[in-house]
């Protein structure tokens, strides 16, 4: 069951990576792992959204796995009908100093390590944490045990913090993979986790490998794994690391866009902004400010990069606003009158800044920002724009989380310290590709200094 709860997920993962190909066909050999890691996602989000459609037309009765093969099917023979007349010869292993060779096999090492970790820790614990089996895998049960019914998913009847208005991403992977493996295993949604986790992780690695160097992508991905609490994360079975991993995926496409201007590129950060808010209800802010960061990496011609990233945007978008429709409405709409009085006390703003600075002004991260600092590179105007970008949307994501807390009609000390950790978390990745694309790489320090000797 362990093996088949992996590999029910292939055909979705190979739909995701050649969907990606398809609309990108960049051929490097370090794109093609970027594509790799974020058609993990991609075809897990697609996955989710083709269910759904399914629950709504005929629950029950058609195979989320046969579509699922059909669909893959198809892409594979367009893409070898389209690469079958070019050539491969463009193709080639990157040469590697000895230096680099080093520094990946340390990140191989920290990776092997956090394989171990994770799956030690999620045997130990099979639940997960509390919300994973009151909201996610209770959704995910919902739906399995009566398609037909499923949006008694939904019901206002369901406790405040069984949260019925949550998006459906996560647990619609994990009741389809019940429905084709015939039964209820825990297995499931650990292996969602898992490859959540890791693609993150690979994510990291190849996406700096493509804008800086292999040492910079190694570095990166060790700190990520070192980051406190991340591996531990995924083993909480919850939609934290989806979401983490829809927001870093779609601010690593906008910034490749500001480096070579592909549109399609934006047409990808936007769709997976889209299932970002399709995971959980901190990813609808994502969708609502990150647009804006569209002006900002193409600041003279915002029209059509604008319409672009808004058209990869609008599949996930309609299918959010449909099922919005029929939840309950969140418990942070329910302030009623004391919404303008939260507004307006300024002890809530003291209390949530001065609870956030634990996390934010963590010592690790005080070290982190003065060796970005004092390591920081030249980089090029195109460079630029995208360094601007990523900051911009961390810090839009930042004052959101803030505004959230202001209005919160929860009790305000409950919510920071059940909340703000994981919402810092959500940011990290992102926070770190943009500090290794500021900090010099190591191949040029060491450089600099061996000439110098």
């Amino acid at each position: 069951m362990t093996i088949s709860s992996f590999f029910i997920f292939i055909p979705s993962i190979l739909l995701g990576i050649l969907t990606i190909h398809l609309v990108w066909p960049e051929r490097h050999p370090l794109t093609l792992l970027l594509k790799l890691s974020l058609g993990v996602g991609l075809g897990l989000g697609i996955s989710s959204i083709l269910y759904f459609l399914i629950l709504q037309v005929a629950p029950g009765r058609i195979s989320i796995m046969g579509i699922q093969i059909i669909l893959a099917t198809i892409l594979l023979i367009f893409t070898a009908i389209r690469e079958r007349n070019r050539k491969w010869n463009g193709i080639y292993h990157p040469k590697l100093s000895g230096l680099q060779w080093g520094l990946a096999c340390t990140a191989l090492i920290a990776f092997v390590i956090s394989i171990l970790i994770f799956f030690n820790t999620i045997i130990s614990r099979p639940q997960g944490e509390y919300d994973a089996w009151s909201i996610w895998n209770r959704a995910a049960r919902f739906i399995y045990r009566d398609p037909e019914n499923w949006q008694a998913t939904l019901s206002p009847d369901i406790a405040a913090l069984g949260h019925a208005d949550y998006p459906l991403l996560v647990p619609l992977n994990v009741a389809w993979g019940w429905e084709t493996l015939g039964g209820e295993t825990l297995k499931v949604p650990m292996a969602q986790s898992a490859l959540f986790t890791f693609a993150i992780i690979l994510l990291m690695f190849s996406s700096l490998a493509v804008t800086r160097t292999i040492g910079q992508a190694s570095l990166a991905s060790v700190v990520l794994m070192a980051s406190s609490g991340f591996i531990l994360n995924g083993t909480n079975l919850t939609a934290d690391i989806p979401l983490m991993f829809f927001i870093f995926a779609s601010v690593v496409l906008m910034y490749l866009f500001s480096l070579n201007r592909n549109s399609t590129l934006l047409v990808l950060s936007g769709f997976m902004a889209g299932l970002a808010g399709w995971t959980k209800n901190e990813g609808l802010l994502f969708m609502a400010i990150s647009p804006i960061a569209v002006i900002i990496v193409s600041p003279k011609k915002m029209s059509l990069p604008f319409l672009y990233y808004l058209a990869g945007m609008a599949i996930p978008l309609a299918i959010i606003l449909y099922f919005k429709s029929m939840t309950p409405p969140n418990d942070l709409i329910n302030s009623g009158n004391s919404l303008i009085e939260k507004v307006k006390d300024v002890s809530r703003y003291w209390v949530i800044l001065k609870s956030l600075s634990t996390v934010i002004l963590d010592a690790h991260v005080i070290v982190f920002t003065i060796y970005t600092v004092i390591m920081q590179s030249h980089p090029n105007h195109s460079s630029k724009q995208g360094i601007y970008t990523v900051a911009t949307l961390l810090i839009l994501q930042l004052l959101g989380y803030y505004a959230i807390y202001v209005i919160t009609p929860n009790d305000l000390a409950w919510q920071l310290v059940t909340t703000q950790n994981r919402l810092i978390m959500h940011i990290i990745p992102p926070g770190l590709f943009l500090c290794f694309n500021i900090a010099a790489d190591p191949e040029t320090i060491f450089s600099s200094l061996s000439r110098r000797e």
